[in-house]
């Protein structure tokens, strides 16, 4: 495991799981059942392949939690090594969650930026044996922070055209991140970013990860927000 590239709103780590913790990983994916799925970002990137969520608190991983399987618990241990990037298990985040995903020739997901829901950031783990890099299928994002909201952005209400909204007036192209196997991505929140079509040239070959999110619950958030209110107000005499 050895980080090969970084950048202000990403990490990438190559060679992140040992050869057996690699293939258990595979395994886990392939014991996995799979749902074909219509994007969520839009009608024109096509359907993938979505596995059923797992969701973990800020221990996963620790000495004495329970024992869970091991590319879930290095996911785990590398986010919290990261805690400057993000943030401090328990109180910057309390929640990990993991999905499978596969992506079919043909397939893409368009610009996002995955912000809201106490999302911290989130991390791709590549899967699959061999990826050409003329399969396409490259992560794409700008590793730039965001920028105040405009009133023609506000007004629009297609995701895509909000965020390509913002990449014409970044400063800088994209960061095209090819998908490497046992290549893990890590990336902030609110991060715009694409997958590139897969390109029918990959034949059968699906483009295979385990994704994930870090993020604080937002029950947890409210909790904690009307706790420094009541202290604010002992506080002020309010």
């Amino acid at each position: 495991m050895h980080e090969t590239q970084r950048g202000r709103r990403y990490i990438v780590i190559d060679d992140f799981l040992s050869p057996p913790d690699f293939a258990a990983a595979q395994d886990l994916m392939e014991s996995a059942a799979f749902t074909l799925r219509e994007s969520v970002i839009s009608a024109e990137d096509g359907s993938a392949f979505r596995s059923r969520g797992s969701r973990f608190g800020p221990d996963l991983g620790t000495p004495g939690a329970l024992g869970q399987p091991r590319v879930y618990e290095e996911l785990a241990r590398v986010v919290r090594t990261y805690a400057h990037f993000y943030g401090a298990a328990g109180t910057d985040w309390d929640r990990i969650m993991f999905a499978f995903w596969k992506y079919p020739a043909g397939s893409r997901l368009g610009w996002h930026n995955d912000a809201g829901l106490g999302r911290q950031g989130e991390f791709i783990l590549f899967l699959h044996d061999r990826w050409r890099p003329s399969w396409g299928g490259e992560l794409k994002l700008i590793d730039e922070d965001p920028q105040p909201v405009t009133e023609d952005e506000t007004a629009e209400n297609d995701l895509v055209l909000r965020m390509e909204a913002r990449i014409e007036r970044s400063t800088s192209s994209p960061v095209a991140i090819v998908p490497k196997p046992n290549r893990l991505v890590m990336v902030k929140s609110d991060t715009v970013h694409t997958i590139g079509r897969v390109d029918h040239t990959a034949g059968d070959t699906l483009r295979r990860t385990l994704t994930g999110f870090v993020s604080k619950s937002p029950a947890r958030e409210r909790t904690r927000a009307s706790a420094l209110e009541s202290l604010s107000a002992m506080l002020t005499g309010n």
